[in-house]
């Protein structure tokens, strides 16, 4: 096994990829995601992975293709992933029902050749082949042979460790290498119970698109969200009705005794959660998060303004210890965090004792119906996991799910709403616009999840 950098200057994330057979650094050298280290392991001739190259980094996330898919199962630390994905490739990769047939995969070791490679490589990325020949790994026909062998014997060897936890995994329609239905039989028994994408590709898929929607930039988020800011109040409906049920929920829960003086607000927009928050409860300041500039509510007597990426200013404030709140609320917002469970812990840091965090994210299965349109969007976590990263540092006093069904007269109308709120963040199709109206549905279901927790 190798690793390599492809990109590191100090930050504090870091995306680890674990190569395809045949492919090593060279293959995925397209790859910059600017504030994050890039690591790629590669050659899989034995699963010793350098646990202590993590040991600088507080958020990690994991991107597996094909042949890494398995090495990643054997070796990598998942309880250091906030965020792990799983593209063509299964735990068990020589398997008649769960993977590639043992008979083709030994028969590609035993008369791999020069021919018979570039044969594979073109069976692999189908269309895409003449524009990615040459950023193959060079290693040669007995290195590559090894790498196949070890695999073959590894996996039969070696069952699945039982602690490795996908979030999402793709599969690919079209994939010619690891059968689409042994995949998506794999997957569906898998304990840690991965959303399954099918997307319309060969086993081949570029990485890039993938990293870039799930670790969204704050900076391209924060542009999209601001355009739509003239149109947001009148066109946000589903949004509005979580900030109203999450101050609700508040208001059953508080204890007035313990009044909220100042308070710490994550993406307020345009001041659904804002105005409520303040007319029931009357704080005397808030601190905002968002991520561009923004107009004063002048709604209480102290309000400070800050632009940033809220989990990077919730970071660096709790380490520096210099700011104490009596609440922190959030609505429809930290689903674009990373690292949930970091922010939760440093929220519980910026609350003084009894503090309390009212917030609301989305569960699996939200805006669902874009899937067919654009299958990169961001992944959302279950309610289980949510509960188990949040108790850490709080004490529940409230959970609750819902579901808001937005309906709309045409696709075009479900387009407008899309824009006109900025939903989808960074996320873009790449279909024609006839093409796109024809897919979009004409309703979009939402999935909030509502918590109120006080601080341990």
């Amino acid at each position: 096994m190798t690793y390599e950098f492809i990109s590191r200057n100090n930050n504090s994330c870091l995306i680890v990829i674990f190569a395809g057979w045949s492919t090593d650094t060279s293959f995925y050298a397209h790859i910059n995601h600017p504030g994050w280290d890039i690591l790629v392991v590669s050659g899989y001739s034995d699963l010793n992975f350098p646990e202590e190259t993590l040991e600088s980094y507080s958020t990690i996330a994991l991107f597996a293709w094909s042949m890494g898919v398995y090495a990643a199962s054997q070796c990598f630390p998942f309880e250091r992933a906030s965020v792990a994905v799983a593209i063509n490739g299964t735990e068990q990769p020589v398997d008649n029902s769960y993977g590639i047939p043992e008979n083709i995969f030994f028969g590609t070791a035993d008369n791999l050749n020069e021919r018979n490679l570039t044969k594979f490589r073109r069976r692999m990325a189908g269309d895409a082949f003449k524009d990615i020949a040459d950023k193959f790994s060079s290693s040669s026909i007995a290195d590559l042979k090894t790498q196949l062998y070890f695999i073959g014997q590894h996996s039969k060897a070696n069952k699945s460790r039982g602690n490795s936890r996908w979030h999402r995994v793709y599969v690919s329609k079209s994939d010619m290498i690891f059968p689409a239905d042994s995949q998506k039989a794999a997957w569906q028994q898998h304990q840690s119970q991965p959303q399954i994408v099918e997307i319309d590709a060969p086993h081949y898929v570029d990485l890039f698109p993938i990293i870039k929607t799930l670790l969204p930039l704050h900076n391209a988020v924060g542009k999209r969200f601001k355009k739509a800011l003239p149109t947001y109040n009148d066109t946000a409906s589903p949004q509005n009705l979580i900030a109203a049920h999450l101050i609700d929920m508040a208001t059953t829960h508080v204890n007035y005794h313990n009044p909220f003086n100042r308070i710490l607000e994550i993406g307020p927009g345009t001041g659904f959660l804002t105005r409520r928050f303040v007319d029931k409860f009357r704080p005397h300041s808030i601190d905002f998060i968002e991520l561009y500039e923004q107009e004063p509510f002048n709604l209480v007597p102290e309000e400070n303004y800050f632009v940033a990426d809220a989990e990077e200013w919730t970071e660096e404030n709790a380490h520096n210890n210099c700011r104490r709140y009596d609440a922190i609320i959030s609505a429809s917002t930290i689903q674009w965090f990373v690292n949930i469970g970091k922010f939760f812990r440093n929220a519980a840091t910026l609350l003084n004792p009894g503090g309390m965090l009212i917030c609301s994210t989305f569960l699996p299965g939200n805006l669902g119906e874009l899937q067919g349109v654009n299958p990169y969007g961001l992944i959302y976590h279950s309610a289980k996991e949510l509960r188990d990263l949040i108790s850490d540092s709080f004490s529940l006093l409230a959970i609750e799910e819902e579901k808001i069904v937005a309906k709309f007269d045409s696709s075009r109308a479900t387009l407008e709403h899309l824009i006109k709120t900025g939903v989808g963040g960074t996320s873009r199709s790449s279909l024609p616009i006839g093409e796109l109206l024809q897919r979009l549905p004409t309703q979009l279901t939402y999935t909030p999840l509502y918590i109120l927790a006080i601080k341990k």
